[in-house]
């Protein structure tokens, strides 16, 4: 069964204000997820990706996905997930490109297929939502749309 969000709120990457008010007021809720994705219009979704590219590809999604999670034990801390499209070591390639981790986050884990998992302090999940959109962007090769939706879900 598919879960529904409690709530969706559209921005635009212009004035990401509002991904972070909802993003901020969820972070409140031990437990509580958002997923952050671009919008597209009707028509220009990508097309199906084939079987056999699906399993042995080592790339993620053509679409990024980011993903921002309050631990569910309480820990003071958010887990930074991206799903992306840009393959093997994109953590090194987002640091030499002048878009590395900040200190005092830890890297949990850079997969080409599962993409990235960052751990931060839960004071930083907003600015964690800011360097997650300009990492999607940076490992998209495909123009994204500055659409974007955050869906708040809640335990």
């Amino acid at each position: 069964m598919a879960v529904v969000p409690d709530s969706e709120v559209v921005f635009h990457l212009d004035d990401p204000e509002p991904a972070r008010q909802a993003l901020s007021e969820a972070m409140e809720t031990v437990g509580a997820w958002v997923n952050v994705l671009p919008l597209l219009d009707p028509g220009e979704e990508p097309p199906p990706r084939n079987l056999f590219v699906a399993i042995f590809s080592s790339r993620g999604p053509e679409l990024p996905l980011i993903t921002i999670s309050r631990a569910g034990n309480d820990a003071g801390t958010v887990s930074l997930g991206l799903q992306h499209p840009g393959g093997q070591k994109a953590l090194d390639r987002l640091a030499a490109d002048g878009l590395a981790l900040p200190p005092g986050w830890l890297k949990i884990a850079d997969h080409p297929r599962r993409g990235l998992v960052v751990n931060a302090p839960l004071a930083a999940a907003v600015d964690g939502l800011d360097w997650l959109i300009e990492a999607a962007l940076r490992l998209t090769e495909r123009s994204l749309p500055t659409r974007w939706a955050a869906r708040i879900y809640r335990p």
